[in-house]
């Protein structure tokens, strides 16, 4: 009778013991749960906010560069043919954080202001940009007559594209310029990312100040270019927005304002 009972009393702790220990575990459920599905409606939350953020409702503002150093050619000749010419590609080159974002953008500012054309950006955020950039993911949603300013970054960023796949994206969006009447703007670190047949469409080149190392790397006409240029990047290191412009109508140095809309998160992008 003693070993009945002391054997119902083991197999009553026995079950106490895992009764206790389904409601740990239980209980360490539920405040798993209760966290997760917390964390997830915060996260909604901000997402919510950043797709619904109010767009800058700024206007399109021209401000002209200032001429640091004329070398060859006209300056507001370049400029001109910049705001006539129906399908112009454009390369804007320089280290990191001299400012190739910024003049891209006081770029395509200048032209809506004097052109009101179709502008377009691709590889920056939507909510950090005025309601006049049209914000793209694909090329195939650029309007005809459009300007396109191309973040290679942004773009690897947020596509996790290769750079032989922005590569391809952009051969294919040259393939159409002419046609659909598109002037693209590309922005890069380094002119070895880029195919050589984009650098030979391209009608002219932005160069921001390059890094020592980076220039080792350039390719061979664009290492050329800034080897001839460098005794003036050194000449005019302190001026602020220093740009190099090479192109068949100007040849020389300038100096870039932001654009009226400019803030930090614009320039990081999707950076």
């Amino acid at each position: 009778m003693a070993r009945k009972k002391k054997k119902s009393i083991f197999i009553g702790m026995f079950i106490g013991f895992f009764r206790l220990l389904w409601f740990i575990i239980k209980g360490i459920y539920w405040v798993f749960r209760f966290l997760f599905i917390k964390l997830k409606k915060k996260k909604q939350e901000v997402e919510y906010k950043n797709k619904n953020r109010i767009r800058p409702k700024i206007d399109a503002r021209y401000e002209g560069f200032e001429i640091v150093k004329s070398l060859d050619g006209d300056y507001f000749k370049f400029e001109n043919k910049l705001l006539s010419n129906p399908s112009a590609i454009g390369i804007i080159l320089g280290a990191r954080g001299t400012g190739k974002s910024a003049i891209g953008m006081k770029l395509l500012e200048n032209i809506k202001a004097k052109t009101d054309r179709n502008v377009c950006a691709m590889g920056f955020k939507k909510e950090t940009l005025p309601y006049w950039i049209n914000v793209i993911q694909k090329i195939d949603g650029i309007p005809n007559s459009s300007i396109v300013l191309i973040d290679e970054a942004g773009i690897e960023f947020s596509s996790r594209e290769s750079m032989s796949g922005v590569n391809k994206l952009l051969s294919s969006l040259l393939l159409i310029a002419r046609h659909k009447d598109l002037s693209v703007f590309f922005i890069s670190q380094n002119s070895a990312n880029l195919e050589i047949n984009v650098i030979r469409q391209s009608d002219f080149l932005i160069l921001k100040p390059s890094s020592l190392l980076q220039k080792d790397f350039e390719r061979g006409k664009i290492k050329e270019i800034y080897s001839e240029a460098q005794e003036h990047f050194d000449e005019f290191k302190n001026v602020e927005g220093l740009t190099y412009i090479y192109s068949s109508e100007f040849r020389g140095f300038v100096k870039n304002g932001l654009p009226s809309f400019w803030n930090k998160d614009v320039s990081k992008a999707y950076k």
